[in-house]
Order: C-alpha cells, then structure tokens, then sequence
C-alpha cells in the first residue's frame, strides 16, 4: 500500500494502529497491522491470481513477507506461533517472582487474567490501551493501584460482554493486592511488550506453575494440532465443537488448521474462570468463537443442533456429577460407571455429532483396556456399532502438570461404516525431549497424520500396508478385526495389539537411546574437572602453616540478626498461599535453603519486617533447635525472611572475608561442634547472638580465600557430576534389561 492509502485508512477508522517515530519516520507493528487486516475482505475485483473470494488484506500481507514475527500463524496447519527469545524472557519474568508480588492472597489465575486481557487489548483494542496508558502516565503511586486495576476491569469486562462472554473478569482483577505502585506497572508493561505468541506461554507456564488438576491444565499445543489435522480438511467450511474447552487449544487449533474457511466454533466448560481465558485467547487470533458456560445438565439428553466434528481433551479419570446426574443423559452405548466419567464423555461427545461426523478425544491410555465390568461393556458397544475408528498412543510426558499417557480415540457417529477393523498407532517414540516434557512438533504430527488420513479416508490398500508406513516413520501400526477387538477384554490399548508373542509391547527404542546418551553425557562431564585443573593450574599441594593468617571473632566480620520475636510473627500471621517466603531450619539442607519454604506472611506485614530480608550470599544459622551446616542464601532466594528461629549472618563490607569462605568454615566440624556445645541447655537448644558473635574465625589473605572456594566448588560440581553419572548408569541398566530380556536387544 502506498502512503495516502495508509493514511486514509488512518483517518477513516478508529481502531487503526498506531505509528511509533523512528526518527523522522513513522513505522508500524507488524503484529498490530497483521491483526487490522484480518477483518477486511480484499473485494472481488482486486483479487490476484490464485487468491479466492473470502481471501483478506492479512492473507496477502503474510504471504508476501510480512508478518516476520509469527504474531499470527504462519500457514494452514502450522501447529505453533514460533515465540521469540525476547517473549520468553518476559513470561519468565512475568510469571515468576513478580507475579507473587503483583497478586498479593488472590490466586494464580486472577494474575494470569490480568496478563492475558493486557496481552489481547494491547494488540486488539489499541484505542482503548491508549487509556491504560494514560491511567498509567497519571498515575501517582499506591493510592492510583486500584484505579489502575478498575480501569483494566472495566476494558475486560466490557470485552468479553461484546463477545457473548458473561464471566466477571473485573471481579477477578479486583482480587489483587500488589505490593507497589511500581510492580503492579511493571507487570502491566511487560505483559504489552509481548508478541501474540506469548498469550499461550502464559497459559502453559501457569498450568506448569499450579500444578493444576485434570480439569484445569491446558492442553499441549502440539496434541491439539495432530487432533486438528486428523479429522479437518483445510478450506472445508466445517462447524467444530469442543464440549470442555479449557483454555481454547483445541478451537485454536482447528481455526489454524482450517485457514481461511469461514468455520464456527462452538465451545462448552462449566469453568467459568476458563471460559474467559479461552474467549481471550481466540480473540487474540481473530477469531468470534461461541462459548457459553450455561450448561445446566451435566450432560443434556438431546442437542439442538449437531456438529461436523468435535475435538475435546475432558478431564482424565474424574467426575463430577452426581448420581441424579448420570440419569439425565443419553448412555446408547451403555451407562457409565459412578466416578469415572471417562466414558461418559465418549458418548456425549457422538451425541453431539452429526451423521458421519467425527471426533478426537484425548483419552488415558488405562481407560483402552480398564478392568471395570461397566467400561469393558461400553467399548464393546463402541467396537461393535462402529463407533472407533483408530487409537493412536502419543508420547507420555506431553502434559506439564500431569505424567498421565493419554491416546488420541477417532470416533465417528457412523451411518455407512466402511471399514471392518480398526488402526491402532503407537507413536510413544517420537516427539522431542524439551525439559521435563516431551514436545509434539509438526513433522511427528505429519508422520502420523501421513497413515492415520488415508486410512480415515477410505484409501483401499491391503491392512499390511499401514504397519509399513508407519515402520518407515519410526513408529508402529496395526490394523485388527473389530470381532478379534471385541473379545473378551474388548482392549482400546494399541500396546495390546502391538506386542510380541505373550510379553506385550516391545520397550520403546527411543528410552533406551535416551538413557545411552545421558550415560555419554555424564561421562563428557566427569572429564571437566580434570581439564579445569589442567587449564587453570589449580590444585593443592602440602602447607607449610597457616602463615600470614588472621583470626577473629565472627561479630567482627559479621552483623548477627536473630530473627524476629515469636510474639511479633506468631503462627496466625503466616499463611500457606502468597506472600513473601519464611524461613526456618528445616528449610537448611545440605547448606542451601530449599527453593519451596512451607510457611509465607502476606506482602503487607512483611513491609514491617525489612529488618529481617534476606539477600545474596547471607549465610543463615539455626537458632533455635538442633544445630545443622549453615545455609548460604541464592540470588533467587532474595528478600525471604528470617523466622523466629533461625539467624542471619551478613559480612561486613570492610571485613576481610569472603562471604563463600566464612560458609564453608562455618560447616566445618570444628565450627558446628563450638556452636553445639555453647547453645542454651533448654528444651529446645537455642544459640543466642551474643554467644554466636564469639566464634573465633581463622582465615588467610582474601586472595587464598577465593582460591580455596574455587578448588571446593569444582570438587563439589565434581560430587554432582558422579552423582548424576550413577544415576544416568541406573537408569540405562533399567531400560537395557527391558531389551535384553525381551529379546528386541542381544549382547555382543
């Protein structure tokens, strides 16, 4: 577009981005401009070759370059938003010390509100932001933060009203209590700064954060997406139904995976915090999705209208409802049993179908092949009415809160079954170690997708034919008769099929690669030390004496500060949930406090207690209570406090130590004996400042000191390292067993 086209547009619609001056030029966000576009159809008359009625200006834009920093999907069927370095960076700091200081006793969930509503109105609504920026130039300090908080309520709810949303966001926002003027802006800022990638790595570092239950956590990006490619034809308008949509994953799939088709999505929770995240997030793509938490029955008999294809990840193992509420629903192939609604949720979901519509359900594996009488009876219905088309066993490990093996069921409410088996894929071995997870990416979705389609699209080839495709892809394949199925175990677990001779499935190829390259990389490891002392030339060698050493006494090295009385932060005064971390000496183990103290005290009676904060390289003694080594606090631990029971050591700055070498001489024998031996004889030993102060400290020039630390922390890495090596050894010997006598692995 040339300048005058581009300022027309700037005069004739509100809502159009703003430019940001760079020097004597005006340049836009390429996200904002993307987002601007999508709402406007390109007319019939300036179509180019190859683009079809419906196409928009956005289409155009990222088809011909624009569009670098992937703020919306990159193309039909891509799975991910790729999230830059910079984004990253911001959720971390948004979701990790900040946001306890920003949501104060309210929950989690209530700060990840306000991250996600400034997220969608800083891209969607520029206009509006513009008033959160002003509240936030005006504002003065503390007295302004519930201004500030109503404000963005106020934007929030009317966003979610205007899209057919009725959850009390502005409610939620007003639960925070943020320590400061300051960490409440800061909060605000840096969610603005992000890209629209980082809306899902919110959501996801919440799940991961929380812990969430079943019926909270999100569903992995790169599941939804193979759920999306196995049952959606790209450019095929399509009506999509997701009856527990969390946080809007499987919708947004489907939307990317569709592209530019004008699709409806319908979604369903009993959530209502949920649905409001979900409605944000599929706005935040530019998609009107239709959600509604109004579901009065749990699981209504009759739908009013029925869907082409519902995609849903419900909650594993749980149930909700009561025994009135199994009587309401419509249980053709059988009722459920009391307290597993797993089954429950299959049939819902092929009431909701059209004929020949299908479905993807994330299921757990166990729920294949469940020993419950009722379940069992179920799948057998399901098998017999041709209800199952394939089950396909993902990796394990997708989920950040739960380790539960989940498979993807497609279903279909079949009026014409065309088929006289059903596929079964285990696809445990691919997908990508990133952490703790293990990641989907779009070329295992592709490898899958690859054999699933076909055979879901009635391609005639022999059965045989799928398990070498797989095989080709590095998974396996199997086609089984559904009258061999539904025998007398009625099995939905591919592993049962997948097996050799009576010893069930094979041990996956992947773990034991795994454990073999761990073992290789703790070997590397196990050298470094080594090649540290031979670069650096440090070492030891006998002494001749302590020459040139002092000795003094600790309270001439140190401020000594006990922590604060019991009567002044007595026990009704913590709390279990946000606040500021306390600590106490069963929180010194191995001489670190550990990352998770169990008591905290809100943030505004911690204020009161400055006095007692800690702060990098602190060393922290016991008080009260058996003695222990002595704990050096970490930069991640600064502005915890003292409890009642322990001490605070801080070296003063023109003490002659270093920090690290007065902790190591603390835990030696010598000095944990001393302090033993001079702690008060009561019923709990307790070890007073003032007795403390006369430890007699010997130490050499601060020179010695460092090197002495550097020698000690490489010999510990090295501890660490064999530690890790013998666990990496345990682990292969495991895995290696699996294969050896399983037979799929033989020794040379």
């Amino acid at each position: 577009m040339k300048r005058p086209a581009v300022s027309n547009w700037a005069r004739r619609h509100k809502d159009f981005p703003t430019p940001v001056r760079s020097g004597d030029t005006e340049l836009f966000h390429e996200a904002e401009i993307t987002r601007w576009l999508t709402d406007r159809t390109i007319p019939q008359s300036q179509l180019l070759e190859g683009e079809q009625a419906g196409t928009t200006f956005a289409d155009r834009f990222r088809r011909t370059g624009g569009d670098r920093s992937s703020a919306v999907p990159r193309a039909v069927g891509s799975s991910t938003q790729r999230i830059g370095t910079e984004d990253k960076k911001a959720v971390d700091q948004l979701m990790g010390p900040l946001a306890d200081r920003v949501r104060g006793p309210a929950t989690m969930a209530d700060f990840v509100n306000l991250c996600l509503i400034v997220m969608y109105a800083r891209h969607a609504e520029p206009e509006r932001w513009r008033r959160i920026e002003d509240v936030m130039s005006a504002g003065q300090g503390a007295r302004d933060v519930q201004s500030l908080l109503r404000c963005l309520g106020d934007m929030a709810q009317d966003t979610l009203r205007r899209n057919g949303d009725r959850t009390d966001m502005r409610g939620s926002l007003l639960q925070l209590e943020p320590r400061s003027w300051d960490d409440l802006t800061t909060a605000v800022r840096t969610a603005a700064g992000t890209g629209a990638g980082a809306f899902q790595l919110v959501w996801e570092s919440f799940s991961a954060r929380e812990g969430l239950q079943s019926s909270e956590f999100c569903s992995p990006v790169g599941l939804a997406s193979l759920s999306a490619a196995l049952v959606l034809t790209p450019g095929l308008k399509t009506t999509v139904l997701d009856p527990y949509t969390r946080g809007g994953e499987m919708l947004a799939a489907a939307h990317h995976h569709i592209g530019g088709a004008r699709e409806t999505l319908y979604g369903e929770t009993l959530d209502g915090r949920l649905q409001a995240v979900a409605s944000l997030y599929l706005l935040h793509l530019g998609v009107r999705p239709k959600l509604t938490s109004t579901r009065s029955d749990r699981w209504p008999p009759n739908r009013e209208h029925g869907v082409d294809v519902v995609l849903t990840n419900p909650p594993f193992n749980m149930s909700d409802a009561p025994g009135p509420g199994r009587r309401t629903g419509n249980w053709s192939y059988g009722s459920p049993p009391q307290g597993n609604d797993n089954f429950a949720w299959v049939q819902y979901v092929l009431g909701a179908l059209v004929p020949d519509g299908r479905a993807v359900v994330v299921m757990p594996v166990k729920a294949g092949n469940s020993v419950n009488a009722a379940e069992r009876e179920i799948r057998r219905a399901l098998v017999r009415r041709c209800a199952v088309e394939c089950v396909i066993t993902v990796p394990s490990h997708l989920f950040s809160a739960t380790p539960v093996p989940v498979s993807l069921w497609v279903l279909r409410r079949a009026e014409n079954p065309s088929r006289e088996g059903i596929l079964f894929v285990d696809a445990q071995e691919l997908g990508t170690k990133v952490r703790r997870r293990r990641v989907l990416r779009d070329t295992d979705r592709d490898a899958i997708t690859a054999v699933v389609r076909p055979w879901l699209d009635g391609e005639r080839c022999p059965d045989s034919e799928y398990a070498v495709r797989a095989a080709e892809r590095g998974f396996s394949a199997v086609v089984v008769a559904r009258e061999v199925v539904a025998d007398e175990g009625c099995s939905l677990r591919p592993a049962d099929y997948l097996g050799s001779g009576t010893y069930g499935a094979a041990p996956t190829t992947a773990a034991l690669l795994e454990a073999g390259d761990a073992v290789a990389e703790h070997t590397d490891r196990l050298c470094a030390p080594e090649r540290w002392a031979r670069e650096t030339g440090h070492g030891y060698r006998t002494g001749s004496g302590p020459g040139g050493w002092n000795e003094a006494l600790l309270k001439d090295l140190c401020d000594i500060q006990p922590g604060p009385s019991y009567t002044r932060l007595p026990a009704a005064a913590r709390t279990a949930d946000a606040g500021v971390p306390l600590v106490f000496p069963q929180d010194l183990v191995d001489g670190r406090i550990v990352d998770e103290t169990r008591d905290r005290v809100p943030w505004r009676t911690a204020e009161r207690f400055k006095k007692f904060e800690l702060l990098p390289d602190d060393i922290v003694c016991v008080r009260t209570g058996a003695q222990q080594q002595p704990a050096l606090v970490s930069g991640t631990q600064a502005g915890w406090l003292l409890s009642s029971n322990v001490t605070r050591l801080r070296v003063l700055r023109d003490a002659e130590i270093d920090s690290l070498y007065l902790h190591a001489y603390l835990g030696l024998r010598y000095a944990r004996e001393w302090m033993s031996n001079r702690a008060a004889a009561t019923a709990a030993p307790s070890l007073s400042s003032a007795a403390l102060g006369h430890l007699p400290v010997r130490f050499p020039p601060i020179g010695q000191q460092r090197l002495s630390m550097d020698l000690l922390g490489e010999l510990d890495r090295h501890a660490d390292a064999y530690a890790s090596f013998v666990s990496a050894l345990g682990r292969l010997r495991a895995e290696l067993a699996e294969h050896l006598l399983h037979g799929s692995v033989e020794p040379l």
